[in-house]
């Protein structure tokens, strides 16, 4: 019996186990930017909907477009304005190869302000007597 060193067949066999995870690899890079570009679009809803609950909490601001978002809202009156709060939890739902799943937490506030009452405001301080400016 004879042996050689033929090489016959080693190509195949790398290529089996090198390509799938070269496959896997790529896929889990597209799932990470899916996640990043979902970020990205809740970031921007999360905006436009504390923009628009600013602007119905003043009642002097008319929203054109409707946009909703299933994140947690709450608000804060204020005597001329209010502020609105909102939060929301994102999770990686696909991981691939990665070990945890990714979460982000989007949050913000947004600050809406009555025109007219500040104005009322601050001519009734500028009225009151001793205040010197």
């Amino acid at each position: 019996m004879v042996l050689t060193k033929s090489k016959k067949g080693s190509y195949i066999m790398e290529a089996a186990v090198v390509m799938p995870l070269i496959i896997f690899a790529v896929i889990t890079v597209v799932l990470i930017i899916m996640f990043f570009y979902s970020q990205m679009t809740e970031r921007s809803k999360m905006h436009m909907v504390l923009r628009q609950k600013a602007g119905i909490m003043t009642n002097h601001t008319a929203t054109f477009n409707d946009v909703s978002s299933d994140g947690e809202f709450y608000s804060d009156r204020g005597a001329i304005g209010g502020t609105v709060y909102g939060k929301k939890y994102l999770i990686m739902e696909h991981r691939g190869l990665l070990r945890k799943k990714g979460s982000f937490t989007v949050e913000g506030s947004c600050y809406g302000t009555d025109g007219t009452r500040y104005v009322r405001y601050c001519n009734l301080i500028k009225g009151v007597k001793g205040h010197d400016q």
